[in-house]
């Protein structure tokens, strides 16, 4: 499989637009575009290979309520070695569900270990309001362009689906479509996976601002659960993320990864901000003020709009084309893999939201203008 493409990649779209890559403003990512402030690293963190009993692994439990995390380095290293880790124990490939709109990292992972790929989730009919992470039960609809409509994003799977499935992969809330799926959903979902001997598998990257709904207080043999420090803290480059799962899965993902998986600056810089609840509460203040504004800003195009307290996501019966306009104009933001929908980080300070504003408001209107 080649590689698949995220948000990011400045670079390579400044050069194909020929737009100086100080002049674009990049909404491309779900992370914050506020970072915690890092503080003055110790020399001893870049001279000397890093220390397991540092600190880190008992602020990481504190911060997300979990036990024993594994820190690895990003999410994506746990994502990329769980199926493998998983095809060992059962002593082979099962069957894995995975939700039809979400972070294809997933899919691409359990399919390179020849694993059965079934997705869950319909399309539903969903309003154009700015509640983000809210469980809905709105009957199944056609998501046909043009109309007020967009991919559910309260995406489950049926009970004939988890009875015949051997690890369920939920991405919570969802990314692009921020569906939240309940806890006490999950904790039914896991029981009945654990009567199996399968395993339920959550990708809480964005729990940061909905802490209720993480499953880390639960203790199972069957339940791995991913988290990032990436979006919510601002600190995508460090490239560090955790691991909650039952200690057998726990010690062959270590043993997979190898030593030092984290580097020695990164543990520092983490078990700082794990610590720091002042700063927390002040971001969760401004994400939260942020994304409200951007949904309705986005609200004003009148088309369908989903999203967390880090992005939102507006469905447009012409998400290509205003991919391709707002780019022409020094906008970056994400289509989506679906090609129906376009995600937008937060702007960073006022000057970036007023042009973010008036450069909707051009490109909507010379898509009018196109068609009429």
């Amino acid at each position: 499989m080649t590689l698949l493409h995220h948000g990011g990649r400045l670079r390579d779209v400044a050069e194909k637009y020929g737009i100086d890559e100080s002049d674009w403003l990049d909404l491309s990512t779900g992370v914050s575009p506020w970072h915690y402030p890092v503080p003055d690293i110790p020399p001893s963190c870049w001279n000397r290979l890093p220390e397991e009993e540092d600190g880190l692994i008992p602020a990481a439990d504190r911060y997300y309520g979990g036990h024993n995390a594994l820190a690895v380095a990003g999410s994506q290293a746990a994502i990329q070695c769980l199926p493998q880790v998983l095809t060992s124990m059962r002593d082979g490939p099962g069957r894995v569900l995975l939700p039809k709109v979400g972070y294809k990292e997933h899919e691409r992972a359990w399919r390179m270990r020849g694993w059965q790929i079934e997705y869950y989730g319909n399309n539903s009919e969903h309003g154009n309001n700015c509640e983000y992470g809210e469980d809905s039960d709105k009957g199944d609809s056609e998501n046909e362009a043009g109309d007020e409509r967009a991919p559910e994003s309260d995406q489950r799977p049926t009970p004939e689906q988890i009875d015949r499935c051997d690890v369920l992969l939920v991405i919570n809330p969802n990314n692009p479509a921020a569906g939240l799926i309940p806890a006490a959903q999950l904790n039914v979902w896991l029981e009945l996976l654990s009567e199996k001997n399968g395993f339920l598998v959550v990708d809480e990257a964005f729990m940061d601002m909905t802490p209720e709904a993480s499953l880390n207080s639960v203790v199972s043999p069957n339940l791995v659960i991913l988290r990032s420090i990436g979006k919510f803290f601002g600190l995508a480059g460090v490239r560090a993320g955790f691991v909650f799962a039952p200690q057998k899965v726990r010690l062959a993902m270590q043993e997979l990864l190898g030593p030092w998986c984290l580097n020695g600056p990164a543990r520092f810089v983490c078990t700082r901000a794990f610590a720091d609840i002042e700063w927390q509460q002040m971001q969760i203040n401004r994400l939260n003020q942020s994304s409200e504004r951007l949904c309705q800003l986005l609200s004003s195009l009148e088309a369908p709009v989903v999203g967390t307290s880090l992005f939102q996501c507006v469905y447009l019966p012409q998400a290509p084309l205003w991919f391709e306009r707002l780019c022409q104009h020094g906008i970056l933001t994400r289509l989506t893999d679906e090609r129906d929908a376009l995600r937008f980080g937060l702007p960073a300070d006022e000057k970036q939201w007023v042009r973010l504003t008036d450069v909707l408001q051009t490109v909507l209107a010379e898509i009018k203008f196109k068609q009429a």
